[in-house]
């Protein structure tokens, strides 16, 4: 399983680390070649000096090294060593060189003229050091004469210091490196536990959420901008299903609510028979009224199930039909008589499907016909657009609405009548029609103006 904190806890380490190294290493290069650069270099301004020191005159060569001024080649703390040689022969040598048993340094004239060359060596005190050879011609005490002779000089000194310095140096990078490395992994890990710590703490108030309450909300006590889209996703999410919780458990209740009373006058009717068996207008009466009452179950079961088995479905819409005669079948099916049908001109076929508009429309014309006021109009018009067809069903209705009802028209097995004493209505026929119309794409709303309730179908041609 893929873990956010461990992939990141790693990225970060590594690309920190791995910078870091890179820097540590770069400096510690720089800073190995820096001081071995200006070691050299000292040993390079010695042999200058030494070379100045050495002057022809009248053909001789002679080299003017005073123990005065010169005492590092004299004692034998910390010695340090010069070699000259002329034609492959020694010249002069430092005195130093007399105190060992080793007393000449290596000889090299394997160089161009004027050229340097540094070697690694042991020296003759058994210290790790430097050899500096240089090939040159010795000035000249007579101007218009040039020298012609050609001298090799040797300049060795310990690098003891230096290696220890540079050692030194490398373990510290070493220590450093393992440092950082170590300080990086818990930087890093504190840092990241600190980051998604917002994430457990919505976590833990997700874990807390129950939809049967009523306090659903998620609130984050240190708002993060990251969080906020999904605290608010997640915010929308539990409020409609706590809403559609609240909806079932009513739908559940209203279901019961509907079953429950046929039921009951059928124990009842099937008690009183029993208990008077010979009242012959008892036993004529019954059948009957059982009939009724179980025409009456099964009306509410199949109309149940039916809601329940397109809820958030898709109809295929390869129907083609005019909706002026489908109109025309339905009021003569409900035997409308007062009625104004109201259709504008060129109405163009209707592609969808036959079965859902029909029963949108079978169920808008029951529920105008059932609740209209007496001696009133049941007002339907039809008009049509480019893009969208428009049917709406006016009618003024007997019960008195309020704007806050509209809210519930759609609602299954809603009722104005909380007592339900109607047992002929049962407040699925506009959820119904809310289903199917949903199912093909189509828009079903309720306006409500005074005493007049319009409903109104739009959908796509």
């Amino acid at each position: 399983m893929k873990s956010i904190r461990k992939k990141l806890v790693s990225t970060l380490s590594v690309t920190i680390t791995g910078v870091v190294l890179l820097i540590l290493l770069a400096t510690d290069i720089a800073v190995d070649g820096w001081i071995d650069s200006q070691f050299n270099k000292a040993m390079v301004a010695k042999l200058g000096m030494l070379k100045t020191l050495v002057i022809e005159q009248n053909g001789t060569i002679e080299a003017n090294f005073s123990a005065r001024f010169l005492p590092e080649f004299e004692g034998d703390s910390e010695p340090e060593y010069y070699q000259l040689w002329l034609n492959g022969k020694v010249l002069a040598r430092s005195a130093s060189l007399d105190l060992f048993t080793q007393k000449a340094l290596p000889y090299l004239d394997n160089f161009p003229l004027a050229q340097t060359k540094v070697i690694e060596n042991t020296l003759p005190d058994g210290r790790s050091g430097r050899i500096i050879y240089n090939k040159f011609t010795p000035s000249s005490l007579q101007t218009t004469k040039q020298p012609t002779q050609e001298i090799v000089i040797a300049y060795a000194c310990a690098a003891e210091g230096l290696n220890f310095v540079l050692w030194l140096i490398d373990i510290i990078f070493v220590v450093t490196t393992i440092s950082v490395i170590i300080f990086i992994r818990v930087f890093v890990r504190k840092t990241v536990d600190l980051g998604l710590s917002p994430l457990h703490k919505m976590n833990e108030q997700i874990r807390e959420l129950n939809l049967a309450k009523n306090k659903t909300k998620l609130q984050l006590k240190e708002p993060v901008s990251e969080l906020l889209p999904v605290v608010e996703s997640l915010n929308r999410f539990m409020n409609e299903n706590h809403q559609l919780y609240l909806r079932e458990k009513r739908l559940t209740s209203d279901i019961s609510h509907e079953l429950k009373t046929p039921i009951s006058e059928l124990i009842n009717l099937t008690e009183v028979v029993l208990k008077f068996p010979d009242n012959n207008d008892l036993m004529e009466d019954f059948a009957p009224q059982v009939l009724s009452i179980s025409q009456r179950l099964q009306h509410i079961v199949s109309h149940v199930l039916l809601l329940h088995k397109y809820r958030d479905g898709k109809l295929n819409k390869d129907d083609i039909f005019d909706i002026n005669q489908l109109l025309d079948k339905l009021i003569n099916t409900q035997k409308i008589t007062t009625y104004q049908l109201t259709i504008a001109n060129n109405i163009p076929p209707v592609r969808s499907n036959l079965f859902a508009v029909e029963s949108i429309l079978l169920n808008l014309l029951k529920n105008a016909q059932a609740h209209k006021k007496p001696q009133t109009e049941i007002k339907v018009t039809i008009f049509s657009t480019p893009t969208t067809l428009n049917i709406s069903i006016e009618n003024e209705v007997k019960d008195i609405l309020t704007q806050s009802d509209i809210a519930y028209f759609f609602e299954p097995l809603w009722q104005k009548d909380s007592s339900r004493t109607s047992s002929h209505n049962y407040g699925l026929g506009l959820s119904i029609a809310k289903m199917f119309a949903d199912s093909i794409d189509a828009s079903l709303c309720a306006e409500l103006k005074n005493t007049t309730i319009t409903l109104s179908l739009t959908m796509a041609l």
